[in-house]
């Protein structure tokens, strides 16, 4: 069973229950939504899922608060508000349910308290996702008054707690940062239920993902986070000290969110024990470092870079380290003891890569690193992006990179966004309403092939020889952030990268509203 989201407009929730493989599967599909935007969500939804009963056979039920819901001609209609109506969906799948997933759950305080309230057993549930939940109102605490009470909406606290020590065998877990423990909580201070689901969970699973906050002013310091919500830097250590430190099983780790570097260094460091393939890290800033520090003070801002004029930066590049990578990864482990026993300060220790190489750079496969605010600038990154990225070179196994890149799109005191918009979109030489000036300066600095060599100059020569010489490469997925009227748009470049760091083959631009891309993410995941 899952509870996913419209992609975009994110507000209805989709649940499938699986059965074992020798009896067939079943559907079902719950939506909630608010009435402006059903329209968008449901066509969202059609696209997302198109197939989706002929690959998965079974009932679809679309359960809906408004009539004007074609889908409720066929469906059944229901109070979303009662969780005695929940309970009797999940109650029929106790025995086989594998996977519940909400993802963007909106107003699910009858799900929540079905999970909880009336104390279901899934003998065979591997995973349990509460995703996205770091906004309102599909934030944990606001799903419920009994939810949100004191301590109820925490991991680790009643009624959670009790689900947790009824399912010892979960694989996957995906949960909100700041609500695993509540406020002040210490090793101390901890129960002896809570230290076994902790002890449990550190030896059972192999996916974990966890949500903070998105905040825009990308916080980059726990005082500046601090300020938004005193709370939050305390329960974030609190994670990190006394539960991600006990992990040593996981395979997978996601976190999404606002959490300052220095957070997410220590975070990382906690995950030395486990072997892990994939990494993603997604906030509004680059999440290894903000490489936009040493721009000269004469640009106005990243908005105004101009693609056709190099960037002055403050330093020049420094020399990288060409040291042996075992010899390079042999004086790192020795700065991360000493960082560890409190000799050096944080601010001067290893980079966020540096760390993961020392315990996972023979295992990593996949990393992905998105966030737009201080990412590397492509034709013209700064030296400090291009130390960050130098370190690629430790992760001999890795197979794909995802990160994001700022792309200038402004050309002679022009800004080009709206044109690079129906450029990438066009299927045609010259989009119309494009003159052929423009669409000359757009296929010189904005065409697919252009951008894969200017990717491959970036990353290319700082990934593992080792990596690029498989036949089939790295492949990287280049995110670029486009403005469009009031709004942007993310876009993607694939590139596959070989041996010296050359382009072997790139795609076209894909926006997130993709058909490809969507169903590539929906049936791509796990545990779903």
């Amino acid at each position: 069973m899952y509870i996913s989201r419209a992609h975009g407009a994110r507000l209805f929730d989709l649940a499938r229950s699986r059965t074992d493989s020798s009896s067939s599967s079943k559907t079902y599909k719950f939506i909630t939504h608010v009435p402006e935007t059903l329209e968008n969500a449901v066509g969202l939804d059609s696209t997302i899922y198109t197939g989706l009963a002929e690959q998965h056979p079974g009932t679809v039920l679309d359960i809906c608060g408004n009539a004007s819901c074609l889908g409720c001609a066929n469906g059944l209609r229901k109070d979303q508000n009662d969780p005695l109506f929940f309970y009797g969906v999940l109650n029929g799948q106790t025995q086989t349910l594998t996977s519940i997933t909400f993802d963007w759950l909106l107003n699910g305080r009858a799900v929540i308290e079905a999970l909880t309230s009336t104390k279901p057993h899934f003998p065979r549930l591997r995973a349990l996702q509460l995703r996205t939940a770091v906004k309102p109102p599909a934030q944990l605490g606001a799903t419920s008054s009994s939810v949100a009470s004191q301590t109820g909406s925490y991991l680790l606290s009643p009624p959670w707690l009790e689900f947790f020590q009824r399912h010892p065998n979960l694989e996957c877990l995906a949960w909100p940062i700041e609500h695993f423990l509540p406020d002040g909580t210490q090793r101390r201070t901890l129960g002896d239920d809570a230290r076994n689901v902790i002890r449990t969970l550190g030896h059972r699973l192999k996916s974990l993902r966890v949500d903070a906050r998105m905040l825009n002013d990308h916080p980059d310091t726990v005082e500046m986070l601090g300020a938004h919500s005193p709370q939050t830097p305390g329960r974030l250590t609190a994670f990190i000290r006394l539960i991600a430190s006990q992990m040593r099983s996981l395979k997978v780790f996601k976190v999404e969110g606002t959490i300052p570097i220095e957070l997410r260094l220590e975070l990382l460091e906690a995950l030395q024990y486990c072997t892990l393939q994939k990494i993603v890290v997604i906030g509004v800033s680059w999440a290894l470092a903000d490489t936009w520090t040493d721009l000269e003070d004469n640009y106005n801002s990243h908005w105004s870079l101009d693609i056709g004029r190099p960037i002055s930066w403050k330093i020049d590049l420094p020399s990288i380290q060409q040291t042996p990578v075992q010899d390079d990864l042999v004086e790192a482990q020795k700065e991360l003891q000493a960082l560890s026993l409190g000799v050096v300060r944080r601010a001067a220790a290893l980079s966020i890569l540096e760390v993961l190489a020392l315990g996972q750079a023979s295992s990593v496969i996949e990393l992905k690193f998105s966030g737009f605010v201080g990412a590397p600038v492509l034709f013209y990154p700064s030296p400090k992006a291009q130390v960050e990225l130098s370190h690629l070179r430790h992760f001999h196994n890795l197979r794909y990179l995802t990160t994001a890149v700022w792309l200038a799109t402004s050309h002679e005191n022009q800004d080009l966004s709206p044109q690079i918009f129906e450029f990438w979109e066009a299927t045609t030489r010259n989009p119309v309403g494009i003159p052929q000036y423009l669409h000359d300066t757009l296929t010189k600095y904005y065409s697919p092939a252009v951008l894969a060599d200017k990717v491959a100059e970036l990353i290319g020569p700082h990934l593992s020889a080792q990596a690029c010489a498989r036949p089939a490469g790295v492949k990287i997925k280049v995110l670029f952030l486009i403005q469009q009227s009031q709004d942007s748009e993310i876009f993607e470049l694939q590139v596959v990268i070989g041996n010296e760091g050359k382009v072997m083959s790139f795609a076209e631009m894909r926006d997130e509203n993709h058909p490809e891309k969507l169903q590539e993410k929906m049936f791509g995941r796990e545990w779903f």
